[in-house]
């Protein structure tokens, strides 16, 4: 240890448990905001999960935005912003592309300008205004992270904004608000969280803290992905991928992801595609386009999926999405082939790929996607 040199960073406070939502009032009250603007989408307000919520904000100066998107746009982001201006706090309540909305949207909101001016890393020039966030999925992480992703249809790319100012103050994890995610959404977004824990593994920037996190959670998602997908009210599994998801995101954070996510991103911003069926479509053959160089850590992470070597690792992967019902292959999710050269320029371009452990070139990144094709 004497020889490492790494730093840590978590800004965000957490509260995690069972029934954790209802401490929210508190601490609204406890750091005296009194106006509110909710930010969520049409899912979560036809799941009733918004009830809870609001409930706890009688009294106060409170409105809802609910027009975020799966993937979603500046359009659908910067139409909140008349609503948020003037307002205390940002609570987001939803999946990871409702908490990347009001990350971006906070940021508009506190420096002025659009969502595309914090494109990037590091361009968001201070801190942001209060932000809560409450995931009602158990994936992204994205209510701990540094990162928005947001989708420009009319360039058909998922583009990144990254900075330490767009994390949240706080984050409520409660696992009930996750108990009637359907099957295939907790399939997507457990598999998202799985892929943030092995890129970040072997990442090039992986540290000590960062290598223990992603660790747990590659464990604890695949001991309790298939419980949840197979009975949604099982809460001890649906708690344990809430955890799981948190400490992924804790841990990609500081240790970053890879060429899965790059391919991820390009997926979805040419095919409007949930984030984590992408990842998850990306991961086995990227796991084993990098084993050479990161034996050792794949052999870690073999064991964590409690096999024996780095090959039955990355056959474990295939077995669990299979036993979630995700397909292996790009063409079973409408992918065509003649896109993969534009999905490989893509990914070359994303910055996720530049933490990879293994460096593709044009011509391997292309024949890796005509083998999961």
């Amino acid at each position: 240890m004497q020889e490492i040199f790494f730093s840590f960073e978590l800004p965000t406070r957490i509260l995690f448990g069972i029934g954790a939502l209802g401490n929210l009032r508190l601490e609204l009250d406890t750091r005296g905001w009194k106006s509110v603007l909710v930010v969520t989408d049409q899912g979560v307000r036809k799941a009733g999960l918004l009830d809870a919520l609001t409930a706890q904000l009688e009294g106060l100066d409170y409105a809802v935005y609910d027009g975020i998107l799966p993937n979603p746009t500046v359009q659908c982001i910067e139409n909140a912003l008349a609503l948020a201006q003037g307002r205390d706090v940002l609570i987001a309540i939803g999946g990871g592309s409702v908490i990347d909305s009001a990350k971006a949207l906070n940021a508009v909101k506190t420096h002025g300008g659009s969502v595309l001016d914090y494109e990037g890393n590091d361009a968001v020039p201070g801190p942001c205004g209060p932000l809560v966030a409450i995931p009602t999925t158990a994936g992204t992480g994205s209510e701990v992270t540094f990162i928005s992703m947001v989708t420009v249809p009319e360039r058909k790319q998922k583009l990144p904004l990254v900075s330490r100012y767009l994390a949240p103050t706080l984050a409520i994890i409660d696992p009930e608000l996750t108990r009637t995610l359907p099957p295939s959404v907790t399939a997507h977004t457990g598999l998202d969280a799985l892929t943030h824990a092995i890129e970040t593994l072997v990442s090039i920037s992986a540290q000590p803290i960062s290598d223990l996190l992603a660790l747990q959670a590659i464990k604890l998602i695949s001991e309790h992905l298939p419980r949840a997908v197979k009975d949604g009210s099982d809460m001890t599994a649906r708690a344990s991928l809430s955890y799981a998801a948190l400490i992924a995101g804790i841990a990609f954070n500081n240790g970053w992801v890879g060429l899965a996510h790059a391919i991820a991103h390009s997926l979805g911003g040419l095919y409007d595609l949930p984030h984590g069926l992408c990842c998850a479509l990306a991961l086995p053959a990227v796991m084993e386009f990098n084993l050479d160089v990161q034996r050792e850590k794949y052999d870690q992470i073999a064991r964590a999926l409690a096999v024996s070597s780095a090959e039955d690792g990355i056959a474990r992967v295939r077995a669990l999405m299979t036993e979630v019902g995700i397909p292996l292959r790009l063409r079973d999710v409408g992918v065509r082939e003649s896109d993969l050269d534009k999905i490989t320029e893509l990914a070359l371009a994303d910055g996720s790929v530049l933490f990879n452990p293994r460096q593709p070139t044009l011509e391997e990144l292309r024949a890796l996607l005509q083998e999961i094709f």
